[in-house]
């Protein structure tokens, strides 16, 4: 028992060659970890974000990079953690955001102005079609009260019994009033 233990813990001590060579890739590993802190910063100057997403983008980031730490641990460490493992990402994220992450971020300048202009006259223009179509909708919203006027009144509708004996009695009392109207207007005329 004791010498199983012993030879378990013997495969998992590694030299100073691996452990040098584990640095090594760790550092490279900071490098897809830059990659996304560029993507998550070009996403922040293309839309301007309220300071909680710009937390929850931070966290997310966060997650993402532990995540990938611990693939790397699980993956080429062998299961084991070692902090150097996250200080040899750290490195190379700093290493590629001082080289590399300047560079593309300059690059993403000239490439978002063209974008911001376009993405501004975007929006100049769906505002207008958002005013138009108001002014749209507010006449047609008149029109629609208007034309709702010389219709006849629920009460006037022909399609119930019981309306059509109230219509039947509107109309006698229209027709009554047309003929006292003519009669009062030719008396008036003579």
């Amino acid at each position: 028992m004791r010498l199983e233990l012993l030879t378990k813990t013997l495969e998992t001590i590694r030299t100073v060659d691996e452990e040098l060579g584990l640095f090594v890739c760790s550092v490279l590993l900071g490098l897809p970890a830059g990659v996304l802190l560029d993507l998550l910063r070009l996403l922040r100057k293309l839309i301007p974000h309220h300071v909680i997403f710009l937390a929850c983008e931070d966290i997310f980031y966060l997650i993402c990079l532990s995540f990938l730490i611990l693939c790397y641990t699980s993956a080429f460490g062998g299961g084991d953690f070692r902090v150097y493992y996250s200080i040899g990402c750290l490195l190379g994220l700093l290493l590629y955001y001082i080289t590399i992450g300047s560079f593309l971020m300059k690059c993403s300048d000239l490439i978002l102005k063209p974008v911001h202009w376009i993405w501004d006259h975007f929006i100049c223009i769906c505002i207008k079609l958002k005013l138009s179509f108001v002014k749209c909708a507010k006449k047609s919203g008149l029109q629609k009260k208007n034309s709702q006027n010389g219709l006849p009144k629920p009460s006037q509708k022909v399609y119930n019994k019981n309306s059509r004996k109230k219509y039947a009695k509107h109309a006698r009392h229209a027709q009554n009033q047309k003929k006292a109207g003519k009669s009062h207007a030719e008396r008036n005329k003579t």
